[in-house]
């Protein structure tokens, strides 16, 4: 999981470092500073972050619009990659505790799939990066869209 804070601070979850910086930190400090539910809008963020990322599983694009590497599964069988069971695609989720926003996927293996990296009897196999989560300009552009909505 990885965390946004509305502080601005940086915050390790599961050896991932995010902090928070540009057009959306102002914005984020006002809210913290003049609503009293500041999870509500950390809420809406997350629910886009959830569907982003859902979609982009269906597109097999990283967050930057880059196509993933296909599996060798996918190439085998058809299909997409990483979507075979939907258990990764499935475990998308985001939870919003006080003024952080917490926004991940729930399968232990996710982080090989994220980085890529040697897996499997041995370290015999290895997987090529096909980055998951994150925020590039096409996210950052609706997070500032859906915080300006709340500060209006």
């Amino acid at each position: 999981m990885r965390a946004l804070n509305l502080t601005g601070q940086a915050i390790k979850l599961a050896g991932v470092f995010i902090n928070i910086t540009g057009n959306a930190l102002p914005r984020l400090t006002q809210i913290a500073n003049t609503s009293g539910e500041p999870a509500d809008v950390l809420d809406d963020i997350g629910a886009f972050l959830d569907m982003d990322v859902t979609t982009r599983f269906l597109r097999e694009v990283t967050p930057e619009g880059r196509k993933w590497e296909q599996s060798q599964a996918a190439k085998d069988r058809g299909g997409l990659t990483l979507t075979d069971e939907r258990n990764l695609a499935g475990s998308v989720t985001h939870n919003v505790n006080g003024n952080t926003l917490e926004h991940g996927l729930g399968e232990k293996y996710a982080a090989i799939h994220h980085f890529g990296g040697k897996t499997g009897r041995n370290k015999s196999v290895t997987l090529p990066a096909r980055p998951i989560l994150g925020i590039a300009a096409v996210q950052e552009t609706e997070i500032n869209d859906i915080i300006t909505d709340w500060l209006i």
